[in-house]
């Protein structure tokens, strides 16, 4: 059984060109966050994210032993931890309405899969190093958002055929792009690490024939930052 197309639904396309450029626009989010929103100890950002996810909540190791067998069927594949539970993932969404489809498809097909919405609203900053670094922090969150969206149109148009690998391979460039920008600006923070396996995952999914779920695994590994990051 293969997973269907993961189609893009009611998403204004990019031309190869602007999704180039946006990824390497996205990083001087970071300097010119205008909208940044910061009280005293915490960051507003709004996001909500809608994960068609493999239907289990287990450990790492049971999540791990079903990982592969998504991936062999289409799906991302990726696990995903959040408070403290374990699932694999085989898309994403930026609306329920989206996720609700694919996962109604997938069920028809007889695979066993679920919708989990994740919302954050606030970020707190544990330290006064944080609170004088909150708008960087700001700018990295929208720019990973950024690069994400960027995966995720990338992965919709390899389904479609629109997209070959010479565009899939200058995507990947184009993020990596992007998050070397990102890592330059966050030399000895909480984001460190984080974009450093960002930027490592990208090299992994450029190397090789490039599929869509290698760009929906990316996706959500940067969402995986987005959600999970403790700034600090």
């Amino acid at each position: 059984m293969k997973f269907p197309g993961f189609k893009t639904f009611n998403s204004n396309k990019f031309s190869p060109f602007s999704i180039a450029v946006a990824a390497i626009v996205a990083v001087t989010i970071i300097i010119c966050i205008a909208a940044a929103s910061c009280n005293g100890g915490k960051i507003h950002f709004k996001c909500s994210y809608y994960f068609v996810l493999y239907s289990m909540e287990d450990n790492s190791i049971s999540a791990g032993s079903i990982s592969s067998a998504v991936s062999d069927y289409g799906g991302a594949g990726y696990i995903l931890e959040y408070d403290n539970v374990y699932y694999v993932t085989i898309a994403c969404y930026y609306n329920k309405k989206d996720a609700d489809k694919v996962c109604a498809e997938l069920q028809n097909r007889a695979f066993g899969c679920r919708v989990l919405e994740i919302k954050r609203d606030e970020y707190r900053l544990q330290s006064a190093a944080a609170r004088k670094y909150a708008k960087l922090y700001q700018g990295n969150l929208n720019t990973l958002h950024s690069l994400s969206k960027i995966s995720y149109e990338c992965a919709n148009f390899l389904d479609t055929g629109e997209y070959g690998q010479e565009k899939a391979r200058s995507v990947l460039k184009n993020i990596k792009i992007g998050l070397e920008g990102l890592i330059s600006s966050n030399q000895n923070n909480c984001f460190t690490n984080e974009l450093k396996r960002l930027k490592a995952l990208t090299e992994d999914a450029a190397n090789g024939y490039i599929y869509s779920k290698d760009l929906r695994k990316l996706q959500i590994a940067i969402l995986d930052t987005v959600i999970n990051i403790n700034l600090f």
